[in-house]
């Protein structure tokens, strides 16, 4: 096969590239939306959470990391795209999540322990329509009246509460419930993916129903028979439905419950709020974190802030690749222009690589895009430097390019794999950004040794097979330094 044939076929398939990566970026989605951005360039939160034992005790590395994947699955569940969760020390998990609003019910998802409990109800009282400013001193005065009641034992069951807009009127009902100390049925016999946001058939209101599994929905019905039977001896025939300390729903049980289960709030008009449906369906889909997890320091960043690291990074970025272009064109002359061509192919590739794979830019990674831009020049200046030095011989164009690329070839190699050894051990011992920083440094050098060596190399393979001229001065070589008798190529 030809030379040139041989420049044809690599250009083509350049060309098919450039052509893929613009479909990833301009095509597929919004061009705003196909790159992601971190929490840097585009706002939202980071917090460090320490976890605990419940007790007090020292957690263990196990744990946190457990916890750190729990964390990370119900951050997915929110949409966010490319959080980052890592764990630091023995007990602590640094989060951040770009694009967050809602920073508050966010971070109360990624810390709630969630312990999902069925508890019945031994005895029950409540106020209705209770003011702000007065729930702490009447769940005060409801913990104080049912610890008088006789089914209350110190050290065997405790009072949880539940709260929720009134039914009638305004303000808050609040709800006292004396309930053993253990849950008479815990969370772990939740079917996997069990909870589900839905509508309830017969009024329409917005519920979350569970799935149990065979071993809980024979437990449940137990404990449901159980609940009747306390109501047909005058009890309070309630089935409190908890997460933690907090009672979500205690519906009275008037028929014998299975494997299915559905938590409701029948004192709002549409049921449970949406957004109260959705957090609660994932907090229980995720399971329950087997350590308490504690927000001990919180940091927001603006998107306005975002916009303004994100334009500096990008001018940075945009300055360093037209220095280079500028010095490669003063230098170089022709050869100039072919290196020019091909960083600007080499660019295009690059962003459509960070859309494809997808890659998270940070200013890090900027900076790891504009030394990578470094690189790629300094490949192609190893090159025609060789290059000159066999115009200089009095080598012709061709025969000198070829040379160039056959001597420069051990060089480059040796360079680029000595930054790219130290990208992994960057990327292996660092954490959060800056193994983005590792990342686009590794692709950058990689690319750019494909458009130096293979796409420069089949530029000026095709310029010389068509023809043109390429004197010694269009290739950055004085006359004056040129041997004079030129070799002959056979």
């Amino acid at each position: 096969m030809s030379s040139r044939r041989n420049n044809l076929i690599v250009l083509g398939l350049v060309v098919v590239l450039i052509l893929v990566a613009a479909y990833l970026i301009f095509l597929r989605q919004p061009v705003t939306q196909s790159t992601k951005l971190g929490l840097d360039l585009r706002g939202g939160v980071s917090a460090q959470l320490k976890g605990s034992q419940t007790g007090g005790g020292k957690v263990t590395r196990e744990e946190i990391e457990q916890a750190a994947d729990l964390i990370r699955q119900r951050i997915d569940r929110l949409g966010v795209s490319e959080p980052q969760v890592q764990v630091q020390g023995e007990d602590q998990v640094i989060v951040q999540i770009p694009g967050i609003t809602n920073t508050e019910r966010t971070l109360d998802i990624i810390g709630d322990t969630a312990q999902l409990g069925f508890y019945r109800v031994l005895a029950t009282e409540g106020r209705p329509n209770v003011l702000d400013g007065e729930i702490k001193n009447v769940r005060d005065d409801l913990r104080q009246s049912l610890q008088d009641d006789d089914s209350y034992k110190k050290g065997k069951t405790k009072v949880l509460f539940e709260e929720r807009p009134a039914q009638q009127g305004e303000g808050t009902d609040v709800a006292g419930y004396v309930v053993n100390n253990s849950p008479d049925l815990t969370g772990d016999k939740l079917q996997q993916n069990g909870a589900n946001v839905d509508s309830d058939p017969t009024t329409g209101k917005r519920i979350v129903t569970l799935e149990l599994t065979r071993e809980g929905g024979r437990e449940m019905s137990d404990l449901t028979q159980k609940i009747i039977n306390d109501q047909l001896a005058g009890g309070p025939g309630n089935l409190a439905i908890a997460l933690d300390e907090d009672i979500q729903s205690a519906p009275v049980v008037q028929d014998q419950l299975g494997q299915q289960i559905s938590i409701s709030n029948d004192g709002l008009p549409e049921g449970l709020p949406e957004q109260e449906a959705k957090q609660l369906e994932t907090v229980l889909n995720t399971g329950a974190l087997p350590i308490n997890m504690e927000v001990i320091s919180q940091t927001t960043i603006g998107p306005t802030l975002g916009t303004d690291s994100l334009r500096s990074g990008l001018i940075a970025a945009l300055v360093g690749f037209g220095l280079v272009l500028i010095f490669l064109l003063i230098v170089y002359r022709a050869l100039g222009v072919v290196a020019g061509i091909a960083l600007l192919i080499y660019a295009f590739l690059l962003w459509g690589l960070v859309v494809a794979i997808p890659i998270t830019m940070t200013l890090p990674g900027i900076a790891g895009i504009v030394l990578s831009i470094g690189v790629a020049a300094d490949a192609n200046i190893v090159i025609f430097e060789r290059i000159k030095e066999e115009v200089r011989r009095g080598k012709t164009p061709r025969s000198a390019i070829a040379t160039g690329y056959q001597k420069g070839f051990r060089a480059i190699l040796d360079g680029n794999l000595t930054t790219i050894i130290v990208a992994f051990i960057l990327f292996a011992l660092s954490t959060g950004s800056v193994r983005g920083f590792a990342v686009l440094l590794t692709l950058g050098v990689v690319l750019s040794m494909f458009t130096a060596i293979v796409v420069t190399r089949a530029l000026l393979g095709i310029l010389s097979d068509r023809g043109f001229h390429l004197s010694p001065g269009l290739m950055g070589v004085s006359k004056a330094n040129v041997a004079s008798q030129p070799e002959r190529v056979r």
